[in-house]
């Protein structure tokens, strides 16, 4: 199996060269040194990305990539992969999508989706190590980054990145993708009811703006409207139109990955209306 080629991996973009930094303060003649602190610093451009305790360990943009990487190659059913990398702030944050088209799902006729893994790192503190099962969607070229949980480091950067079991929590991606499908096909035959909508827009906290755009493209993709004048739409049509709005209307990279976090709580009204109808 081939994953990414040292010719690919001068394709990345300039990542920051991260340093560690002591922490002085005081008059010129009177310098202190803080203790127990440092500062997590590009060196190319002396840009402070945060404050830090002594016992954080820097996990680099790099090693997270080629760590995931390694464990990806170790696993044949994944088969050959592409990436795209993302910063923002500098390079103080990092997103590395994963996308695997091999591995692809029919979610309605002529709707397929392709396994996806996103990779967040981050230097500002911003975002933890994260990784997140995900899905790309090929119709419309959305990014549906609203899947499991694979493995979610909380206590930022305190641990190394030997000692985690990603390699098991990865092994079982093709299962996870499968098990997320088949929530997405049950989503095609359920329509989305006023209800509904009302609460996943609140939880989205979306401006007028935004709003009439989602509603102008549910109108759209609409195959009619109800005797209340509603539209007749799906659960995944809506869905896919909010991750439309995602993919193609974030003004930058925290931008979106805000939106998506936001979808990602929503998700749990989905799921209320799937457990109303199993019943």
């Amino acid at each position: 199996m081939q994953g990414q080629t040292n010719a690919q991996q001068e394709l990345w973009p300039r990542f920051p060269r991260v340093t560690e930094q002591p922490i002085v303060w005081g008059p010129q003649d009177k310098l202190q040194t803080a203790e127990g602190y440092k500062a997590i610093v590009d060196s190319n451009t002396g840009k402070v990305f945060s404050i830090v305790s002594q016992d954080y360990r820097i996990i680099s943009h790099e090693q997270a990539i080629e760590q995931i990487e390694s464990v990806i190659n170790k696993n044949d059913n994944l088969g050959k992969y592409d990436t795209e990398i993302d910063l923002y702030n500098g390079g103080g944050r990092m997103r590395c999508t994963f996308t695997f088209p091999g591995i692809s799902a029919e979610i309605d006729k002529g709707d397929a989706v392709n396994l996806q893994l996103h990779l967040f790192n981050s230097y500002d503190l911003a975002w933890s190590f994260l990784i997140i099962l995900g899905a790309f969607r090929l119709v419309c070229m959305n990014g549906l980054v609203i899947g499991d949980t694979i493995f979610h480091i909380k206590k930022r950067h305190v641990y190394e990145l030997d000692n985690l079991n990603i390699r098991k929590n990865i092994a079982t991606a093709t299962k996870r993708f499968k098990k997320q499908t088949e929530k997405w096909i049950n989503l095609t035959h359920i329509p989305l009811h006023p209800t509904t909508y009302e609460r996943i827009m609140k939880s989205m906290q979306l401006g007028k703006n935004a709003t009439k755009e989602i509603q102008k493209r549910i109108n759209h993709d609409a195959s009619g409207y109800n005797n209340d004048n509603f539209p007749v739409i799906s659960l995944w049509a809506y869905y896919n139109v909010l991750t439309w709005y995602i993919s193609h209307k974030a003004v930058s990279l925290n931008h979106r990955v805000e939106m998506e976090n936001r979808l990602r709580a929503a998700m749990v009204y989905f799921r209320r209306v799937q457990n109303q109808r199993a019943r």
